[in-house]
């Protein structure tokens, strides 16, 4: 039994299994950083913790959308750290096993769907799940780490 908490990207609906999570939280505005690498919106500071934010919607090849009283900033955990996604809204949790649970076709599998984990049914709806620790490559962790020690330096000297 799996899970999985569902989000809004430019008006479609993904997921990502709540064992992935850190938390949800309300928009905040971020913060830009001189020469950040490229996968990098910017970071968010929540509960005194500095967070790099990514644009989940550039790996995923959808359209930016206004932020709204509905944007939410998901804190996924991975074996590299925390990481913040900005999502349109949050729909639900639901549970998916067995026959709900299917794997990405192989046909459509490559570098850059790397990040699917597997496709879960919702009733009706197939939902694409986000597996948070393919979503950044090790050069792009070490990159961000890099950046954060930095800022963290930066704001100690303020």
């Amino acid at each position: 039994m799996k899970e999985i908490v569902t989000f809004f990207l430019s008006g479609k609906e993904y997921g990502v299994e709540v064992s992935g999570m850190q938390g949800i939280e309300n928009y905040v505005p971020l913060e830009s950083v001189e020469n950040a690498p490229a996968c990098l919106k910017g970071i968010v500071t929540i509960r005194d913790e500095i967070i790099p934010v990514i644009d989940i919607k550039q790996y995923l090849i959808l359209p930016p959308a206004e932020v709204t009283e509905n944007t939410k900033y998901l804190v996924l955990g991975t074996k590299n750290g925390k990481v913040a996604c900005l999502a349109d809204g949050i729909s639900k949790i639901f549970q998916a096993s067995g026959e709900d649970i299917q794997n990405f076709p192989i046909l459509l599998e490559s570098q850059l769907t790397e990040y699917v984990d597997y496709i879960a049914r919702n009733g009706n709806n197939l939902v694409i799940v986000i597996n948070p620790a393919k979503l950044l490559s090790e050069e792009e962790w070490s990159a961000i780490h890099e950046m954060i020690e930095k800022v963290e330096e930066e704001k100690e000297n303020d």
